[in-house]
């Protein structure tokens, strides 16, 4: 069975920096990533189409340039934010930079004023690893129907 969209991808990664520098790896997320092929995993953007059409026990070695990965520095989401959500002590100006986390993850991620509105201020959300290319080392370990309750999860 070959990785395509709607399979369940059992998959081992280590993701590194040019310079070798380790990301993120399924080891330190304590076991391989097992997710419906297709959806949202919390890996970059890019990474899915490289594992297209591979097949059980394959590995794969890729770069990803920072527009399939985490995307430039000037590529990120905007937000709109309430003043009160800031530090009292942080000026608001646009150009400000500041690190925060991301609601409902343990992701830390820079965000640059770019609008202030008065009460609202308009920031934009950016990646620790934008703008840098990454390389990956994938092996699948798996890949199978998706359960009844997986089905049901992925449609929910």
């Amino acid at each position: 069975m070959k990785v395509q969209e709607g399979k369940v991808v059992t998959l081992e990664y280590t993701i590194t920096t040019e310079k070798g520098e380790l990301i993120e790896s399924s080891h330190g997320r304590g076991g391989p990533l097992v997710f419906v092929f297709g959806s949202n995993c919390g890996l970059p953007p890019g990474f899915n189409d490289e594992l297209v059409g591979l097949e059980k026990d394959a590995e794969k070695e890729f770069d990803l340039p920072p527009e399939k990965a985490f995307g430039s520095v000037d590529s990120g989401p905007t937000m709109h934010l309430a003043k009160s959500a800031f530090p009292k002590q942080v000026e608001i100006k646009v150009g400000a930079s500041f690190q925060g986390g991301l609601p409902g993850t343990n992701q830390t991620v820079n965000f640059v004023v770019t609008e202030n509105l008065g009460e609202q201020v308009v920031v934009r959300l950016i990646h620790p690893l934008a703008g840098k290319t990454i390389h990956v080392k994938s092996r699948v370990l798996d890949v199978r129907e998706p359960t009844a309750e997986e089905t049901k999860n992925q449609s929910a």
